[in-house]
């Protein structure tokens, strides 16, 4: 909501207005709109939204780099290696030595940059990788079930970087659930500086996305494509991340 709120603001002070539409579930539903464009979050390999935009010939851009290989839309990059780097070297900095990463299980650039960044740690700090990719779709409940089965069978975690909130949160839950407190035992940090990551208890360290100015930007992408204009991909628009720390991984280091 933060993004559309944002992009909605942009794309008025321009005439447009923006039409906020859920993730497509069916060969209709975006056909069934009158629109001149879209800004598409975070794509998928096998994006359905994107699919149908190219079937109907129109123009869009991504928020989060379009992980399809033929992809070559407009897009501003969510600084997915970065942030990653981040969560998980201030992880280590308050003492995490098995650090554990959960994501999505989409092929989203997020979750494969993460990835990335996980394993390039691991080999340099030579942590034994744990990395566990669940479908969104199960939400805090589902996440909260599978980390109390990852916790019995790693015991060893003592930090756990889960980039969707959702799964922040259910991760905490199971934490504490099992006996175990946050952040003595436990690290928790997940990606997005939200409401689930500031109302959970312990509130918990995440990344400022600076999600204002990037779906702004994204909102000017698309812009300059509707009147015209070459627009190239642009991942340096945004912000770098900003890391928010707070009680779910600050550790008292005396």
């Amino acid at each position: 909501m933060e993004v559309a709120a944002a992009a909605a603001e942009s794309a008025l002070v321009h005439g447009y207005a923006l039409v906020l539409v859920p993730p497509v579930g069916s060969a209709s539903a975006l056909n069934s709109l009158d629109i001149d464009g879209a800004i598409v979050v975070e794509p998928d390999v096998d994006d359905q939204a994107v699919s149908q935009l190219r079937g109907r010939g129109l123009p869009y851009v991504a928020l989060g780099r379009p992980s399809a290989a033929d992809d070559e839309a407009p897009y501003v990059d969510l600084w997915g290696d970065r942030v990653a780097t981040v969560l998980l070297t201030h992880l280590r900095e308050q003492g995490a030595r098995h650090p554990a990463l959960i994501v999505g299980s989409g092929a989203r650039h997020s979750s494969v940059d993460a990835r990335a960044a996980y394993e390039r740690l691991a080999a340099e700090h030579h942590w034994s990788p744990v990395i566990e990719a669940w479908p969104e779709t199960g939400g805090e409940q589902a996440a909260y079930e599978r980390c109390t089965a990852l916790l019995a069978e790693h015991p060893e975690i003592d930090a756990i970087c889960a980039l969707v909130d959702a799964f922040a949160v259910g991760a905490a839950r199971a934490v504490q659930d099992s006996g175990r407190s946050i952040p003595d035992d436990v690290l928790v940090a997940t990606r997005y500086d939200g409401l689930r990551a500031r109302t959970c208890q312990p509130p918990l360290t995440a990344v400022d996305l600076h999600l204002d100015r990037a779906a702004s930007d994204a909102v000017d992408l698309l812009l300059a494509g509707l009147r015209g204009a070459t627009a190239a991909p642009t991942p340096a628009a945004a912000p770098a991340p900003t890391l928010v720390a707070r009680a779910s991984s600050l550790r008292d280091r005396r």
